[in-house]
């Protein structure tokens, strides 16, 4: 992972506030747009933009190289299982999941990498130790 720049001037806190014009990587390209929301999420943290864009926060131009992702075992079983009735119905309502810049693909993101992080968690014990 490449280094994050430093957070633009002026910017003193993160997250940055509600009405910041935020800069973030698309792939090889920046991307512009003004935060609306920062939501807490399974896993990271989501920045809401006012056109209706949603940004995992990794991918903000001056998140913090320090941050840290939220461990999978402080997920309670009825925020997991409201966050699978979103996706759900959101499903249901037809939002295309190929729109990488949705909140139906940001909350999928977000449930692979906790399903991920939960499961990685699991340690198997050595052949030569049974």
């Amino acid at each position: 992972m490449s280094p994050k720049p430093d957070p633009p001037s002026g910017q003193s806190s993160w997250p940055p506030p509600r009405g910041q014009r935020l800069s973030f990587k698309v792939n090889d390209s920046l991307k512009e747009g003004i935060l609306k929301e920062v939501r807490a999420g399974l896993v990271w943290r989501d920045f809401f933009l006012e056109d209706g864009r949603v940004v995992p926060e990794h991918k903000v131009v001056g998140c913090p190289e320090s941050l840290s992702w939220r461990d999978p075992d402080t997920v309670s079983a009825e925020e997991r299982r409201s966050w699978e009735r979103r996706m759900v119905t959101m499903a249901e309502a037809g939002i295309d999941p190929h729109d990488r810049e949705h909140e139906l693909w940001a909350d999928l993101t977000q449930y692979l990498a906790y399903t991920y992080l939960r499961f990685k968690k699991v340690k198997t014990i050595p052949r030569d130790a049974a």
